[in-house]
């Protein structure tokens, strides 16, 4: 099997079974890492377009997966025409059918990462380009950052919401320790852990390789290729790890008591991170590309 046919596979897989951040599928957690990017209620997409990225013309989604954001985006007519690739190739043929079903102009790609690192295309070709939970899969940063430098226009946006925490999810001794502290304080109704077992190295290889691979760089490298316009650090240090730790079951019922156990989560993680005893492990960005202007 090749390279992108195993890729694909992976990934395929991821998408079938709705594979999502444990955390946001929560959403009182939903509604406050939104209001932790943004300031304000409502969806981050939707505000980034009214408010740091003008309509534009074109638009390129770096590891789109099931296309989501970029429907929404096209529905929204904040891009007039989107290019959006990704590896699982039929979570790429769904999204290419509900866009054309609706008329949308989406190209959707079937890719790798490295296929658009080697041959980005024509220089200054888009007004924007999207990271959305994509570049921390990305092992070559410098050349996908370089890439996507060449295809974007003079003064055009790049957008980043992205995983930004301890490579591999390898999180430090001090970390796991507040977080099976916090576990340990919780009743067993809401556990489906006893503590948050860090993977071994055999572990991470066979599952996914690249989840979060360096990922502790982004904020580091991104500013050194683009400047900042906006940029904001919207924790996750505690929550994050711990919703897997977790009954989903029960702590997402919606209830009186669960709702008010995952806000005083969430306060919990603000005071932690407030005091520097854990940092953030989520970022929310809108860069400017400063090249020949």
């Amino acid at each position: 099997m090749s390279n992108i046919e195993t890729t694909a596979s992976h990934w395929d897989a991821k998408y079938a079974a709705a594979t999502q951040s444990a955390w946001v599928q929560n959403p009182v957690v939903e509604r406050t890492v939104y209001r932790r990017m943004t300031g304000q209620e409502g969806f981050w997409l939707d505000w980034v377009f009214k408010n740091l990225v003008s309509p534009v013309e074109s638009l390129l989604s770096v590891g789109c997966g099931d296309g989501s954001h970029e429907l929404l985006i096209a529905r929204q007519g904040f891009a007039q025409r989107i290019v959006a690739f990704d590896a699982a190739r039929e979570a790429i043929q769904r999204a290419q059918e509900t866009a054309d079903g609706e008329g949308l102009k989406i190209e959707f790609r079937n890719s790798l990462f490295e296929e658009f690192v080697a041959a980005p295309g024509p220089e200054n070709t888009y007004d924007a380009v999207l990271f959305s939970g994509s570049l921390h899969h990305v092992t070559d940063l410098e050349g996908m950052l370089s890439a996507v430098r060449y295809v974007l226009k003079p003064g055009g946006k790049v957008i980043v919401n992205e995983y930004c925490g301890p490579c591999y999810q390898l999180y430090p001794r001090s970390q796991v320790e507040t977080v099976d502290r916090v576990i340990a304080s919780l009743s067993n109704e809401f556990r489906s852990a006893d503590r948050l077992v860090m993977p071994s190295i055999e572990m991470i290889m066979d599952s996914d390789p690249t989840e979060g691979v360096r990922s502790a760089l982004i904020p580091v490298l991104v500013p050194l290729y683009f400047k900042r316009e906006y940029e904001r650090f919207i924790g996750g240090g505690l929550l994050h790890p711990l919703f897997t730790c977790l009954n989903a079951s029960r702590v997402n019922d919606g209830s009186p008591e669960s709702r008010t156990l995952v806000e005083m989560l969430i306060l919990l993680e603000d005071e932690l991170t407030r005091a520097g005893a854990i940092g953030h492990d989520f970022m929310f960005g809108v860069y400017v590309n400063e090249t020949n202007i």
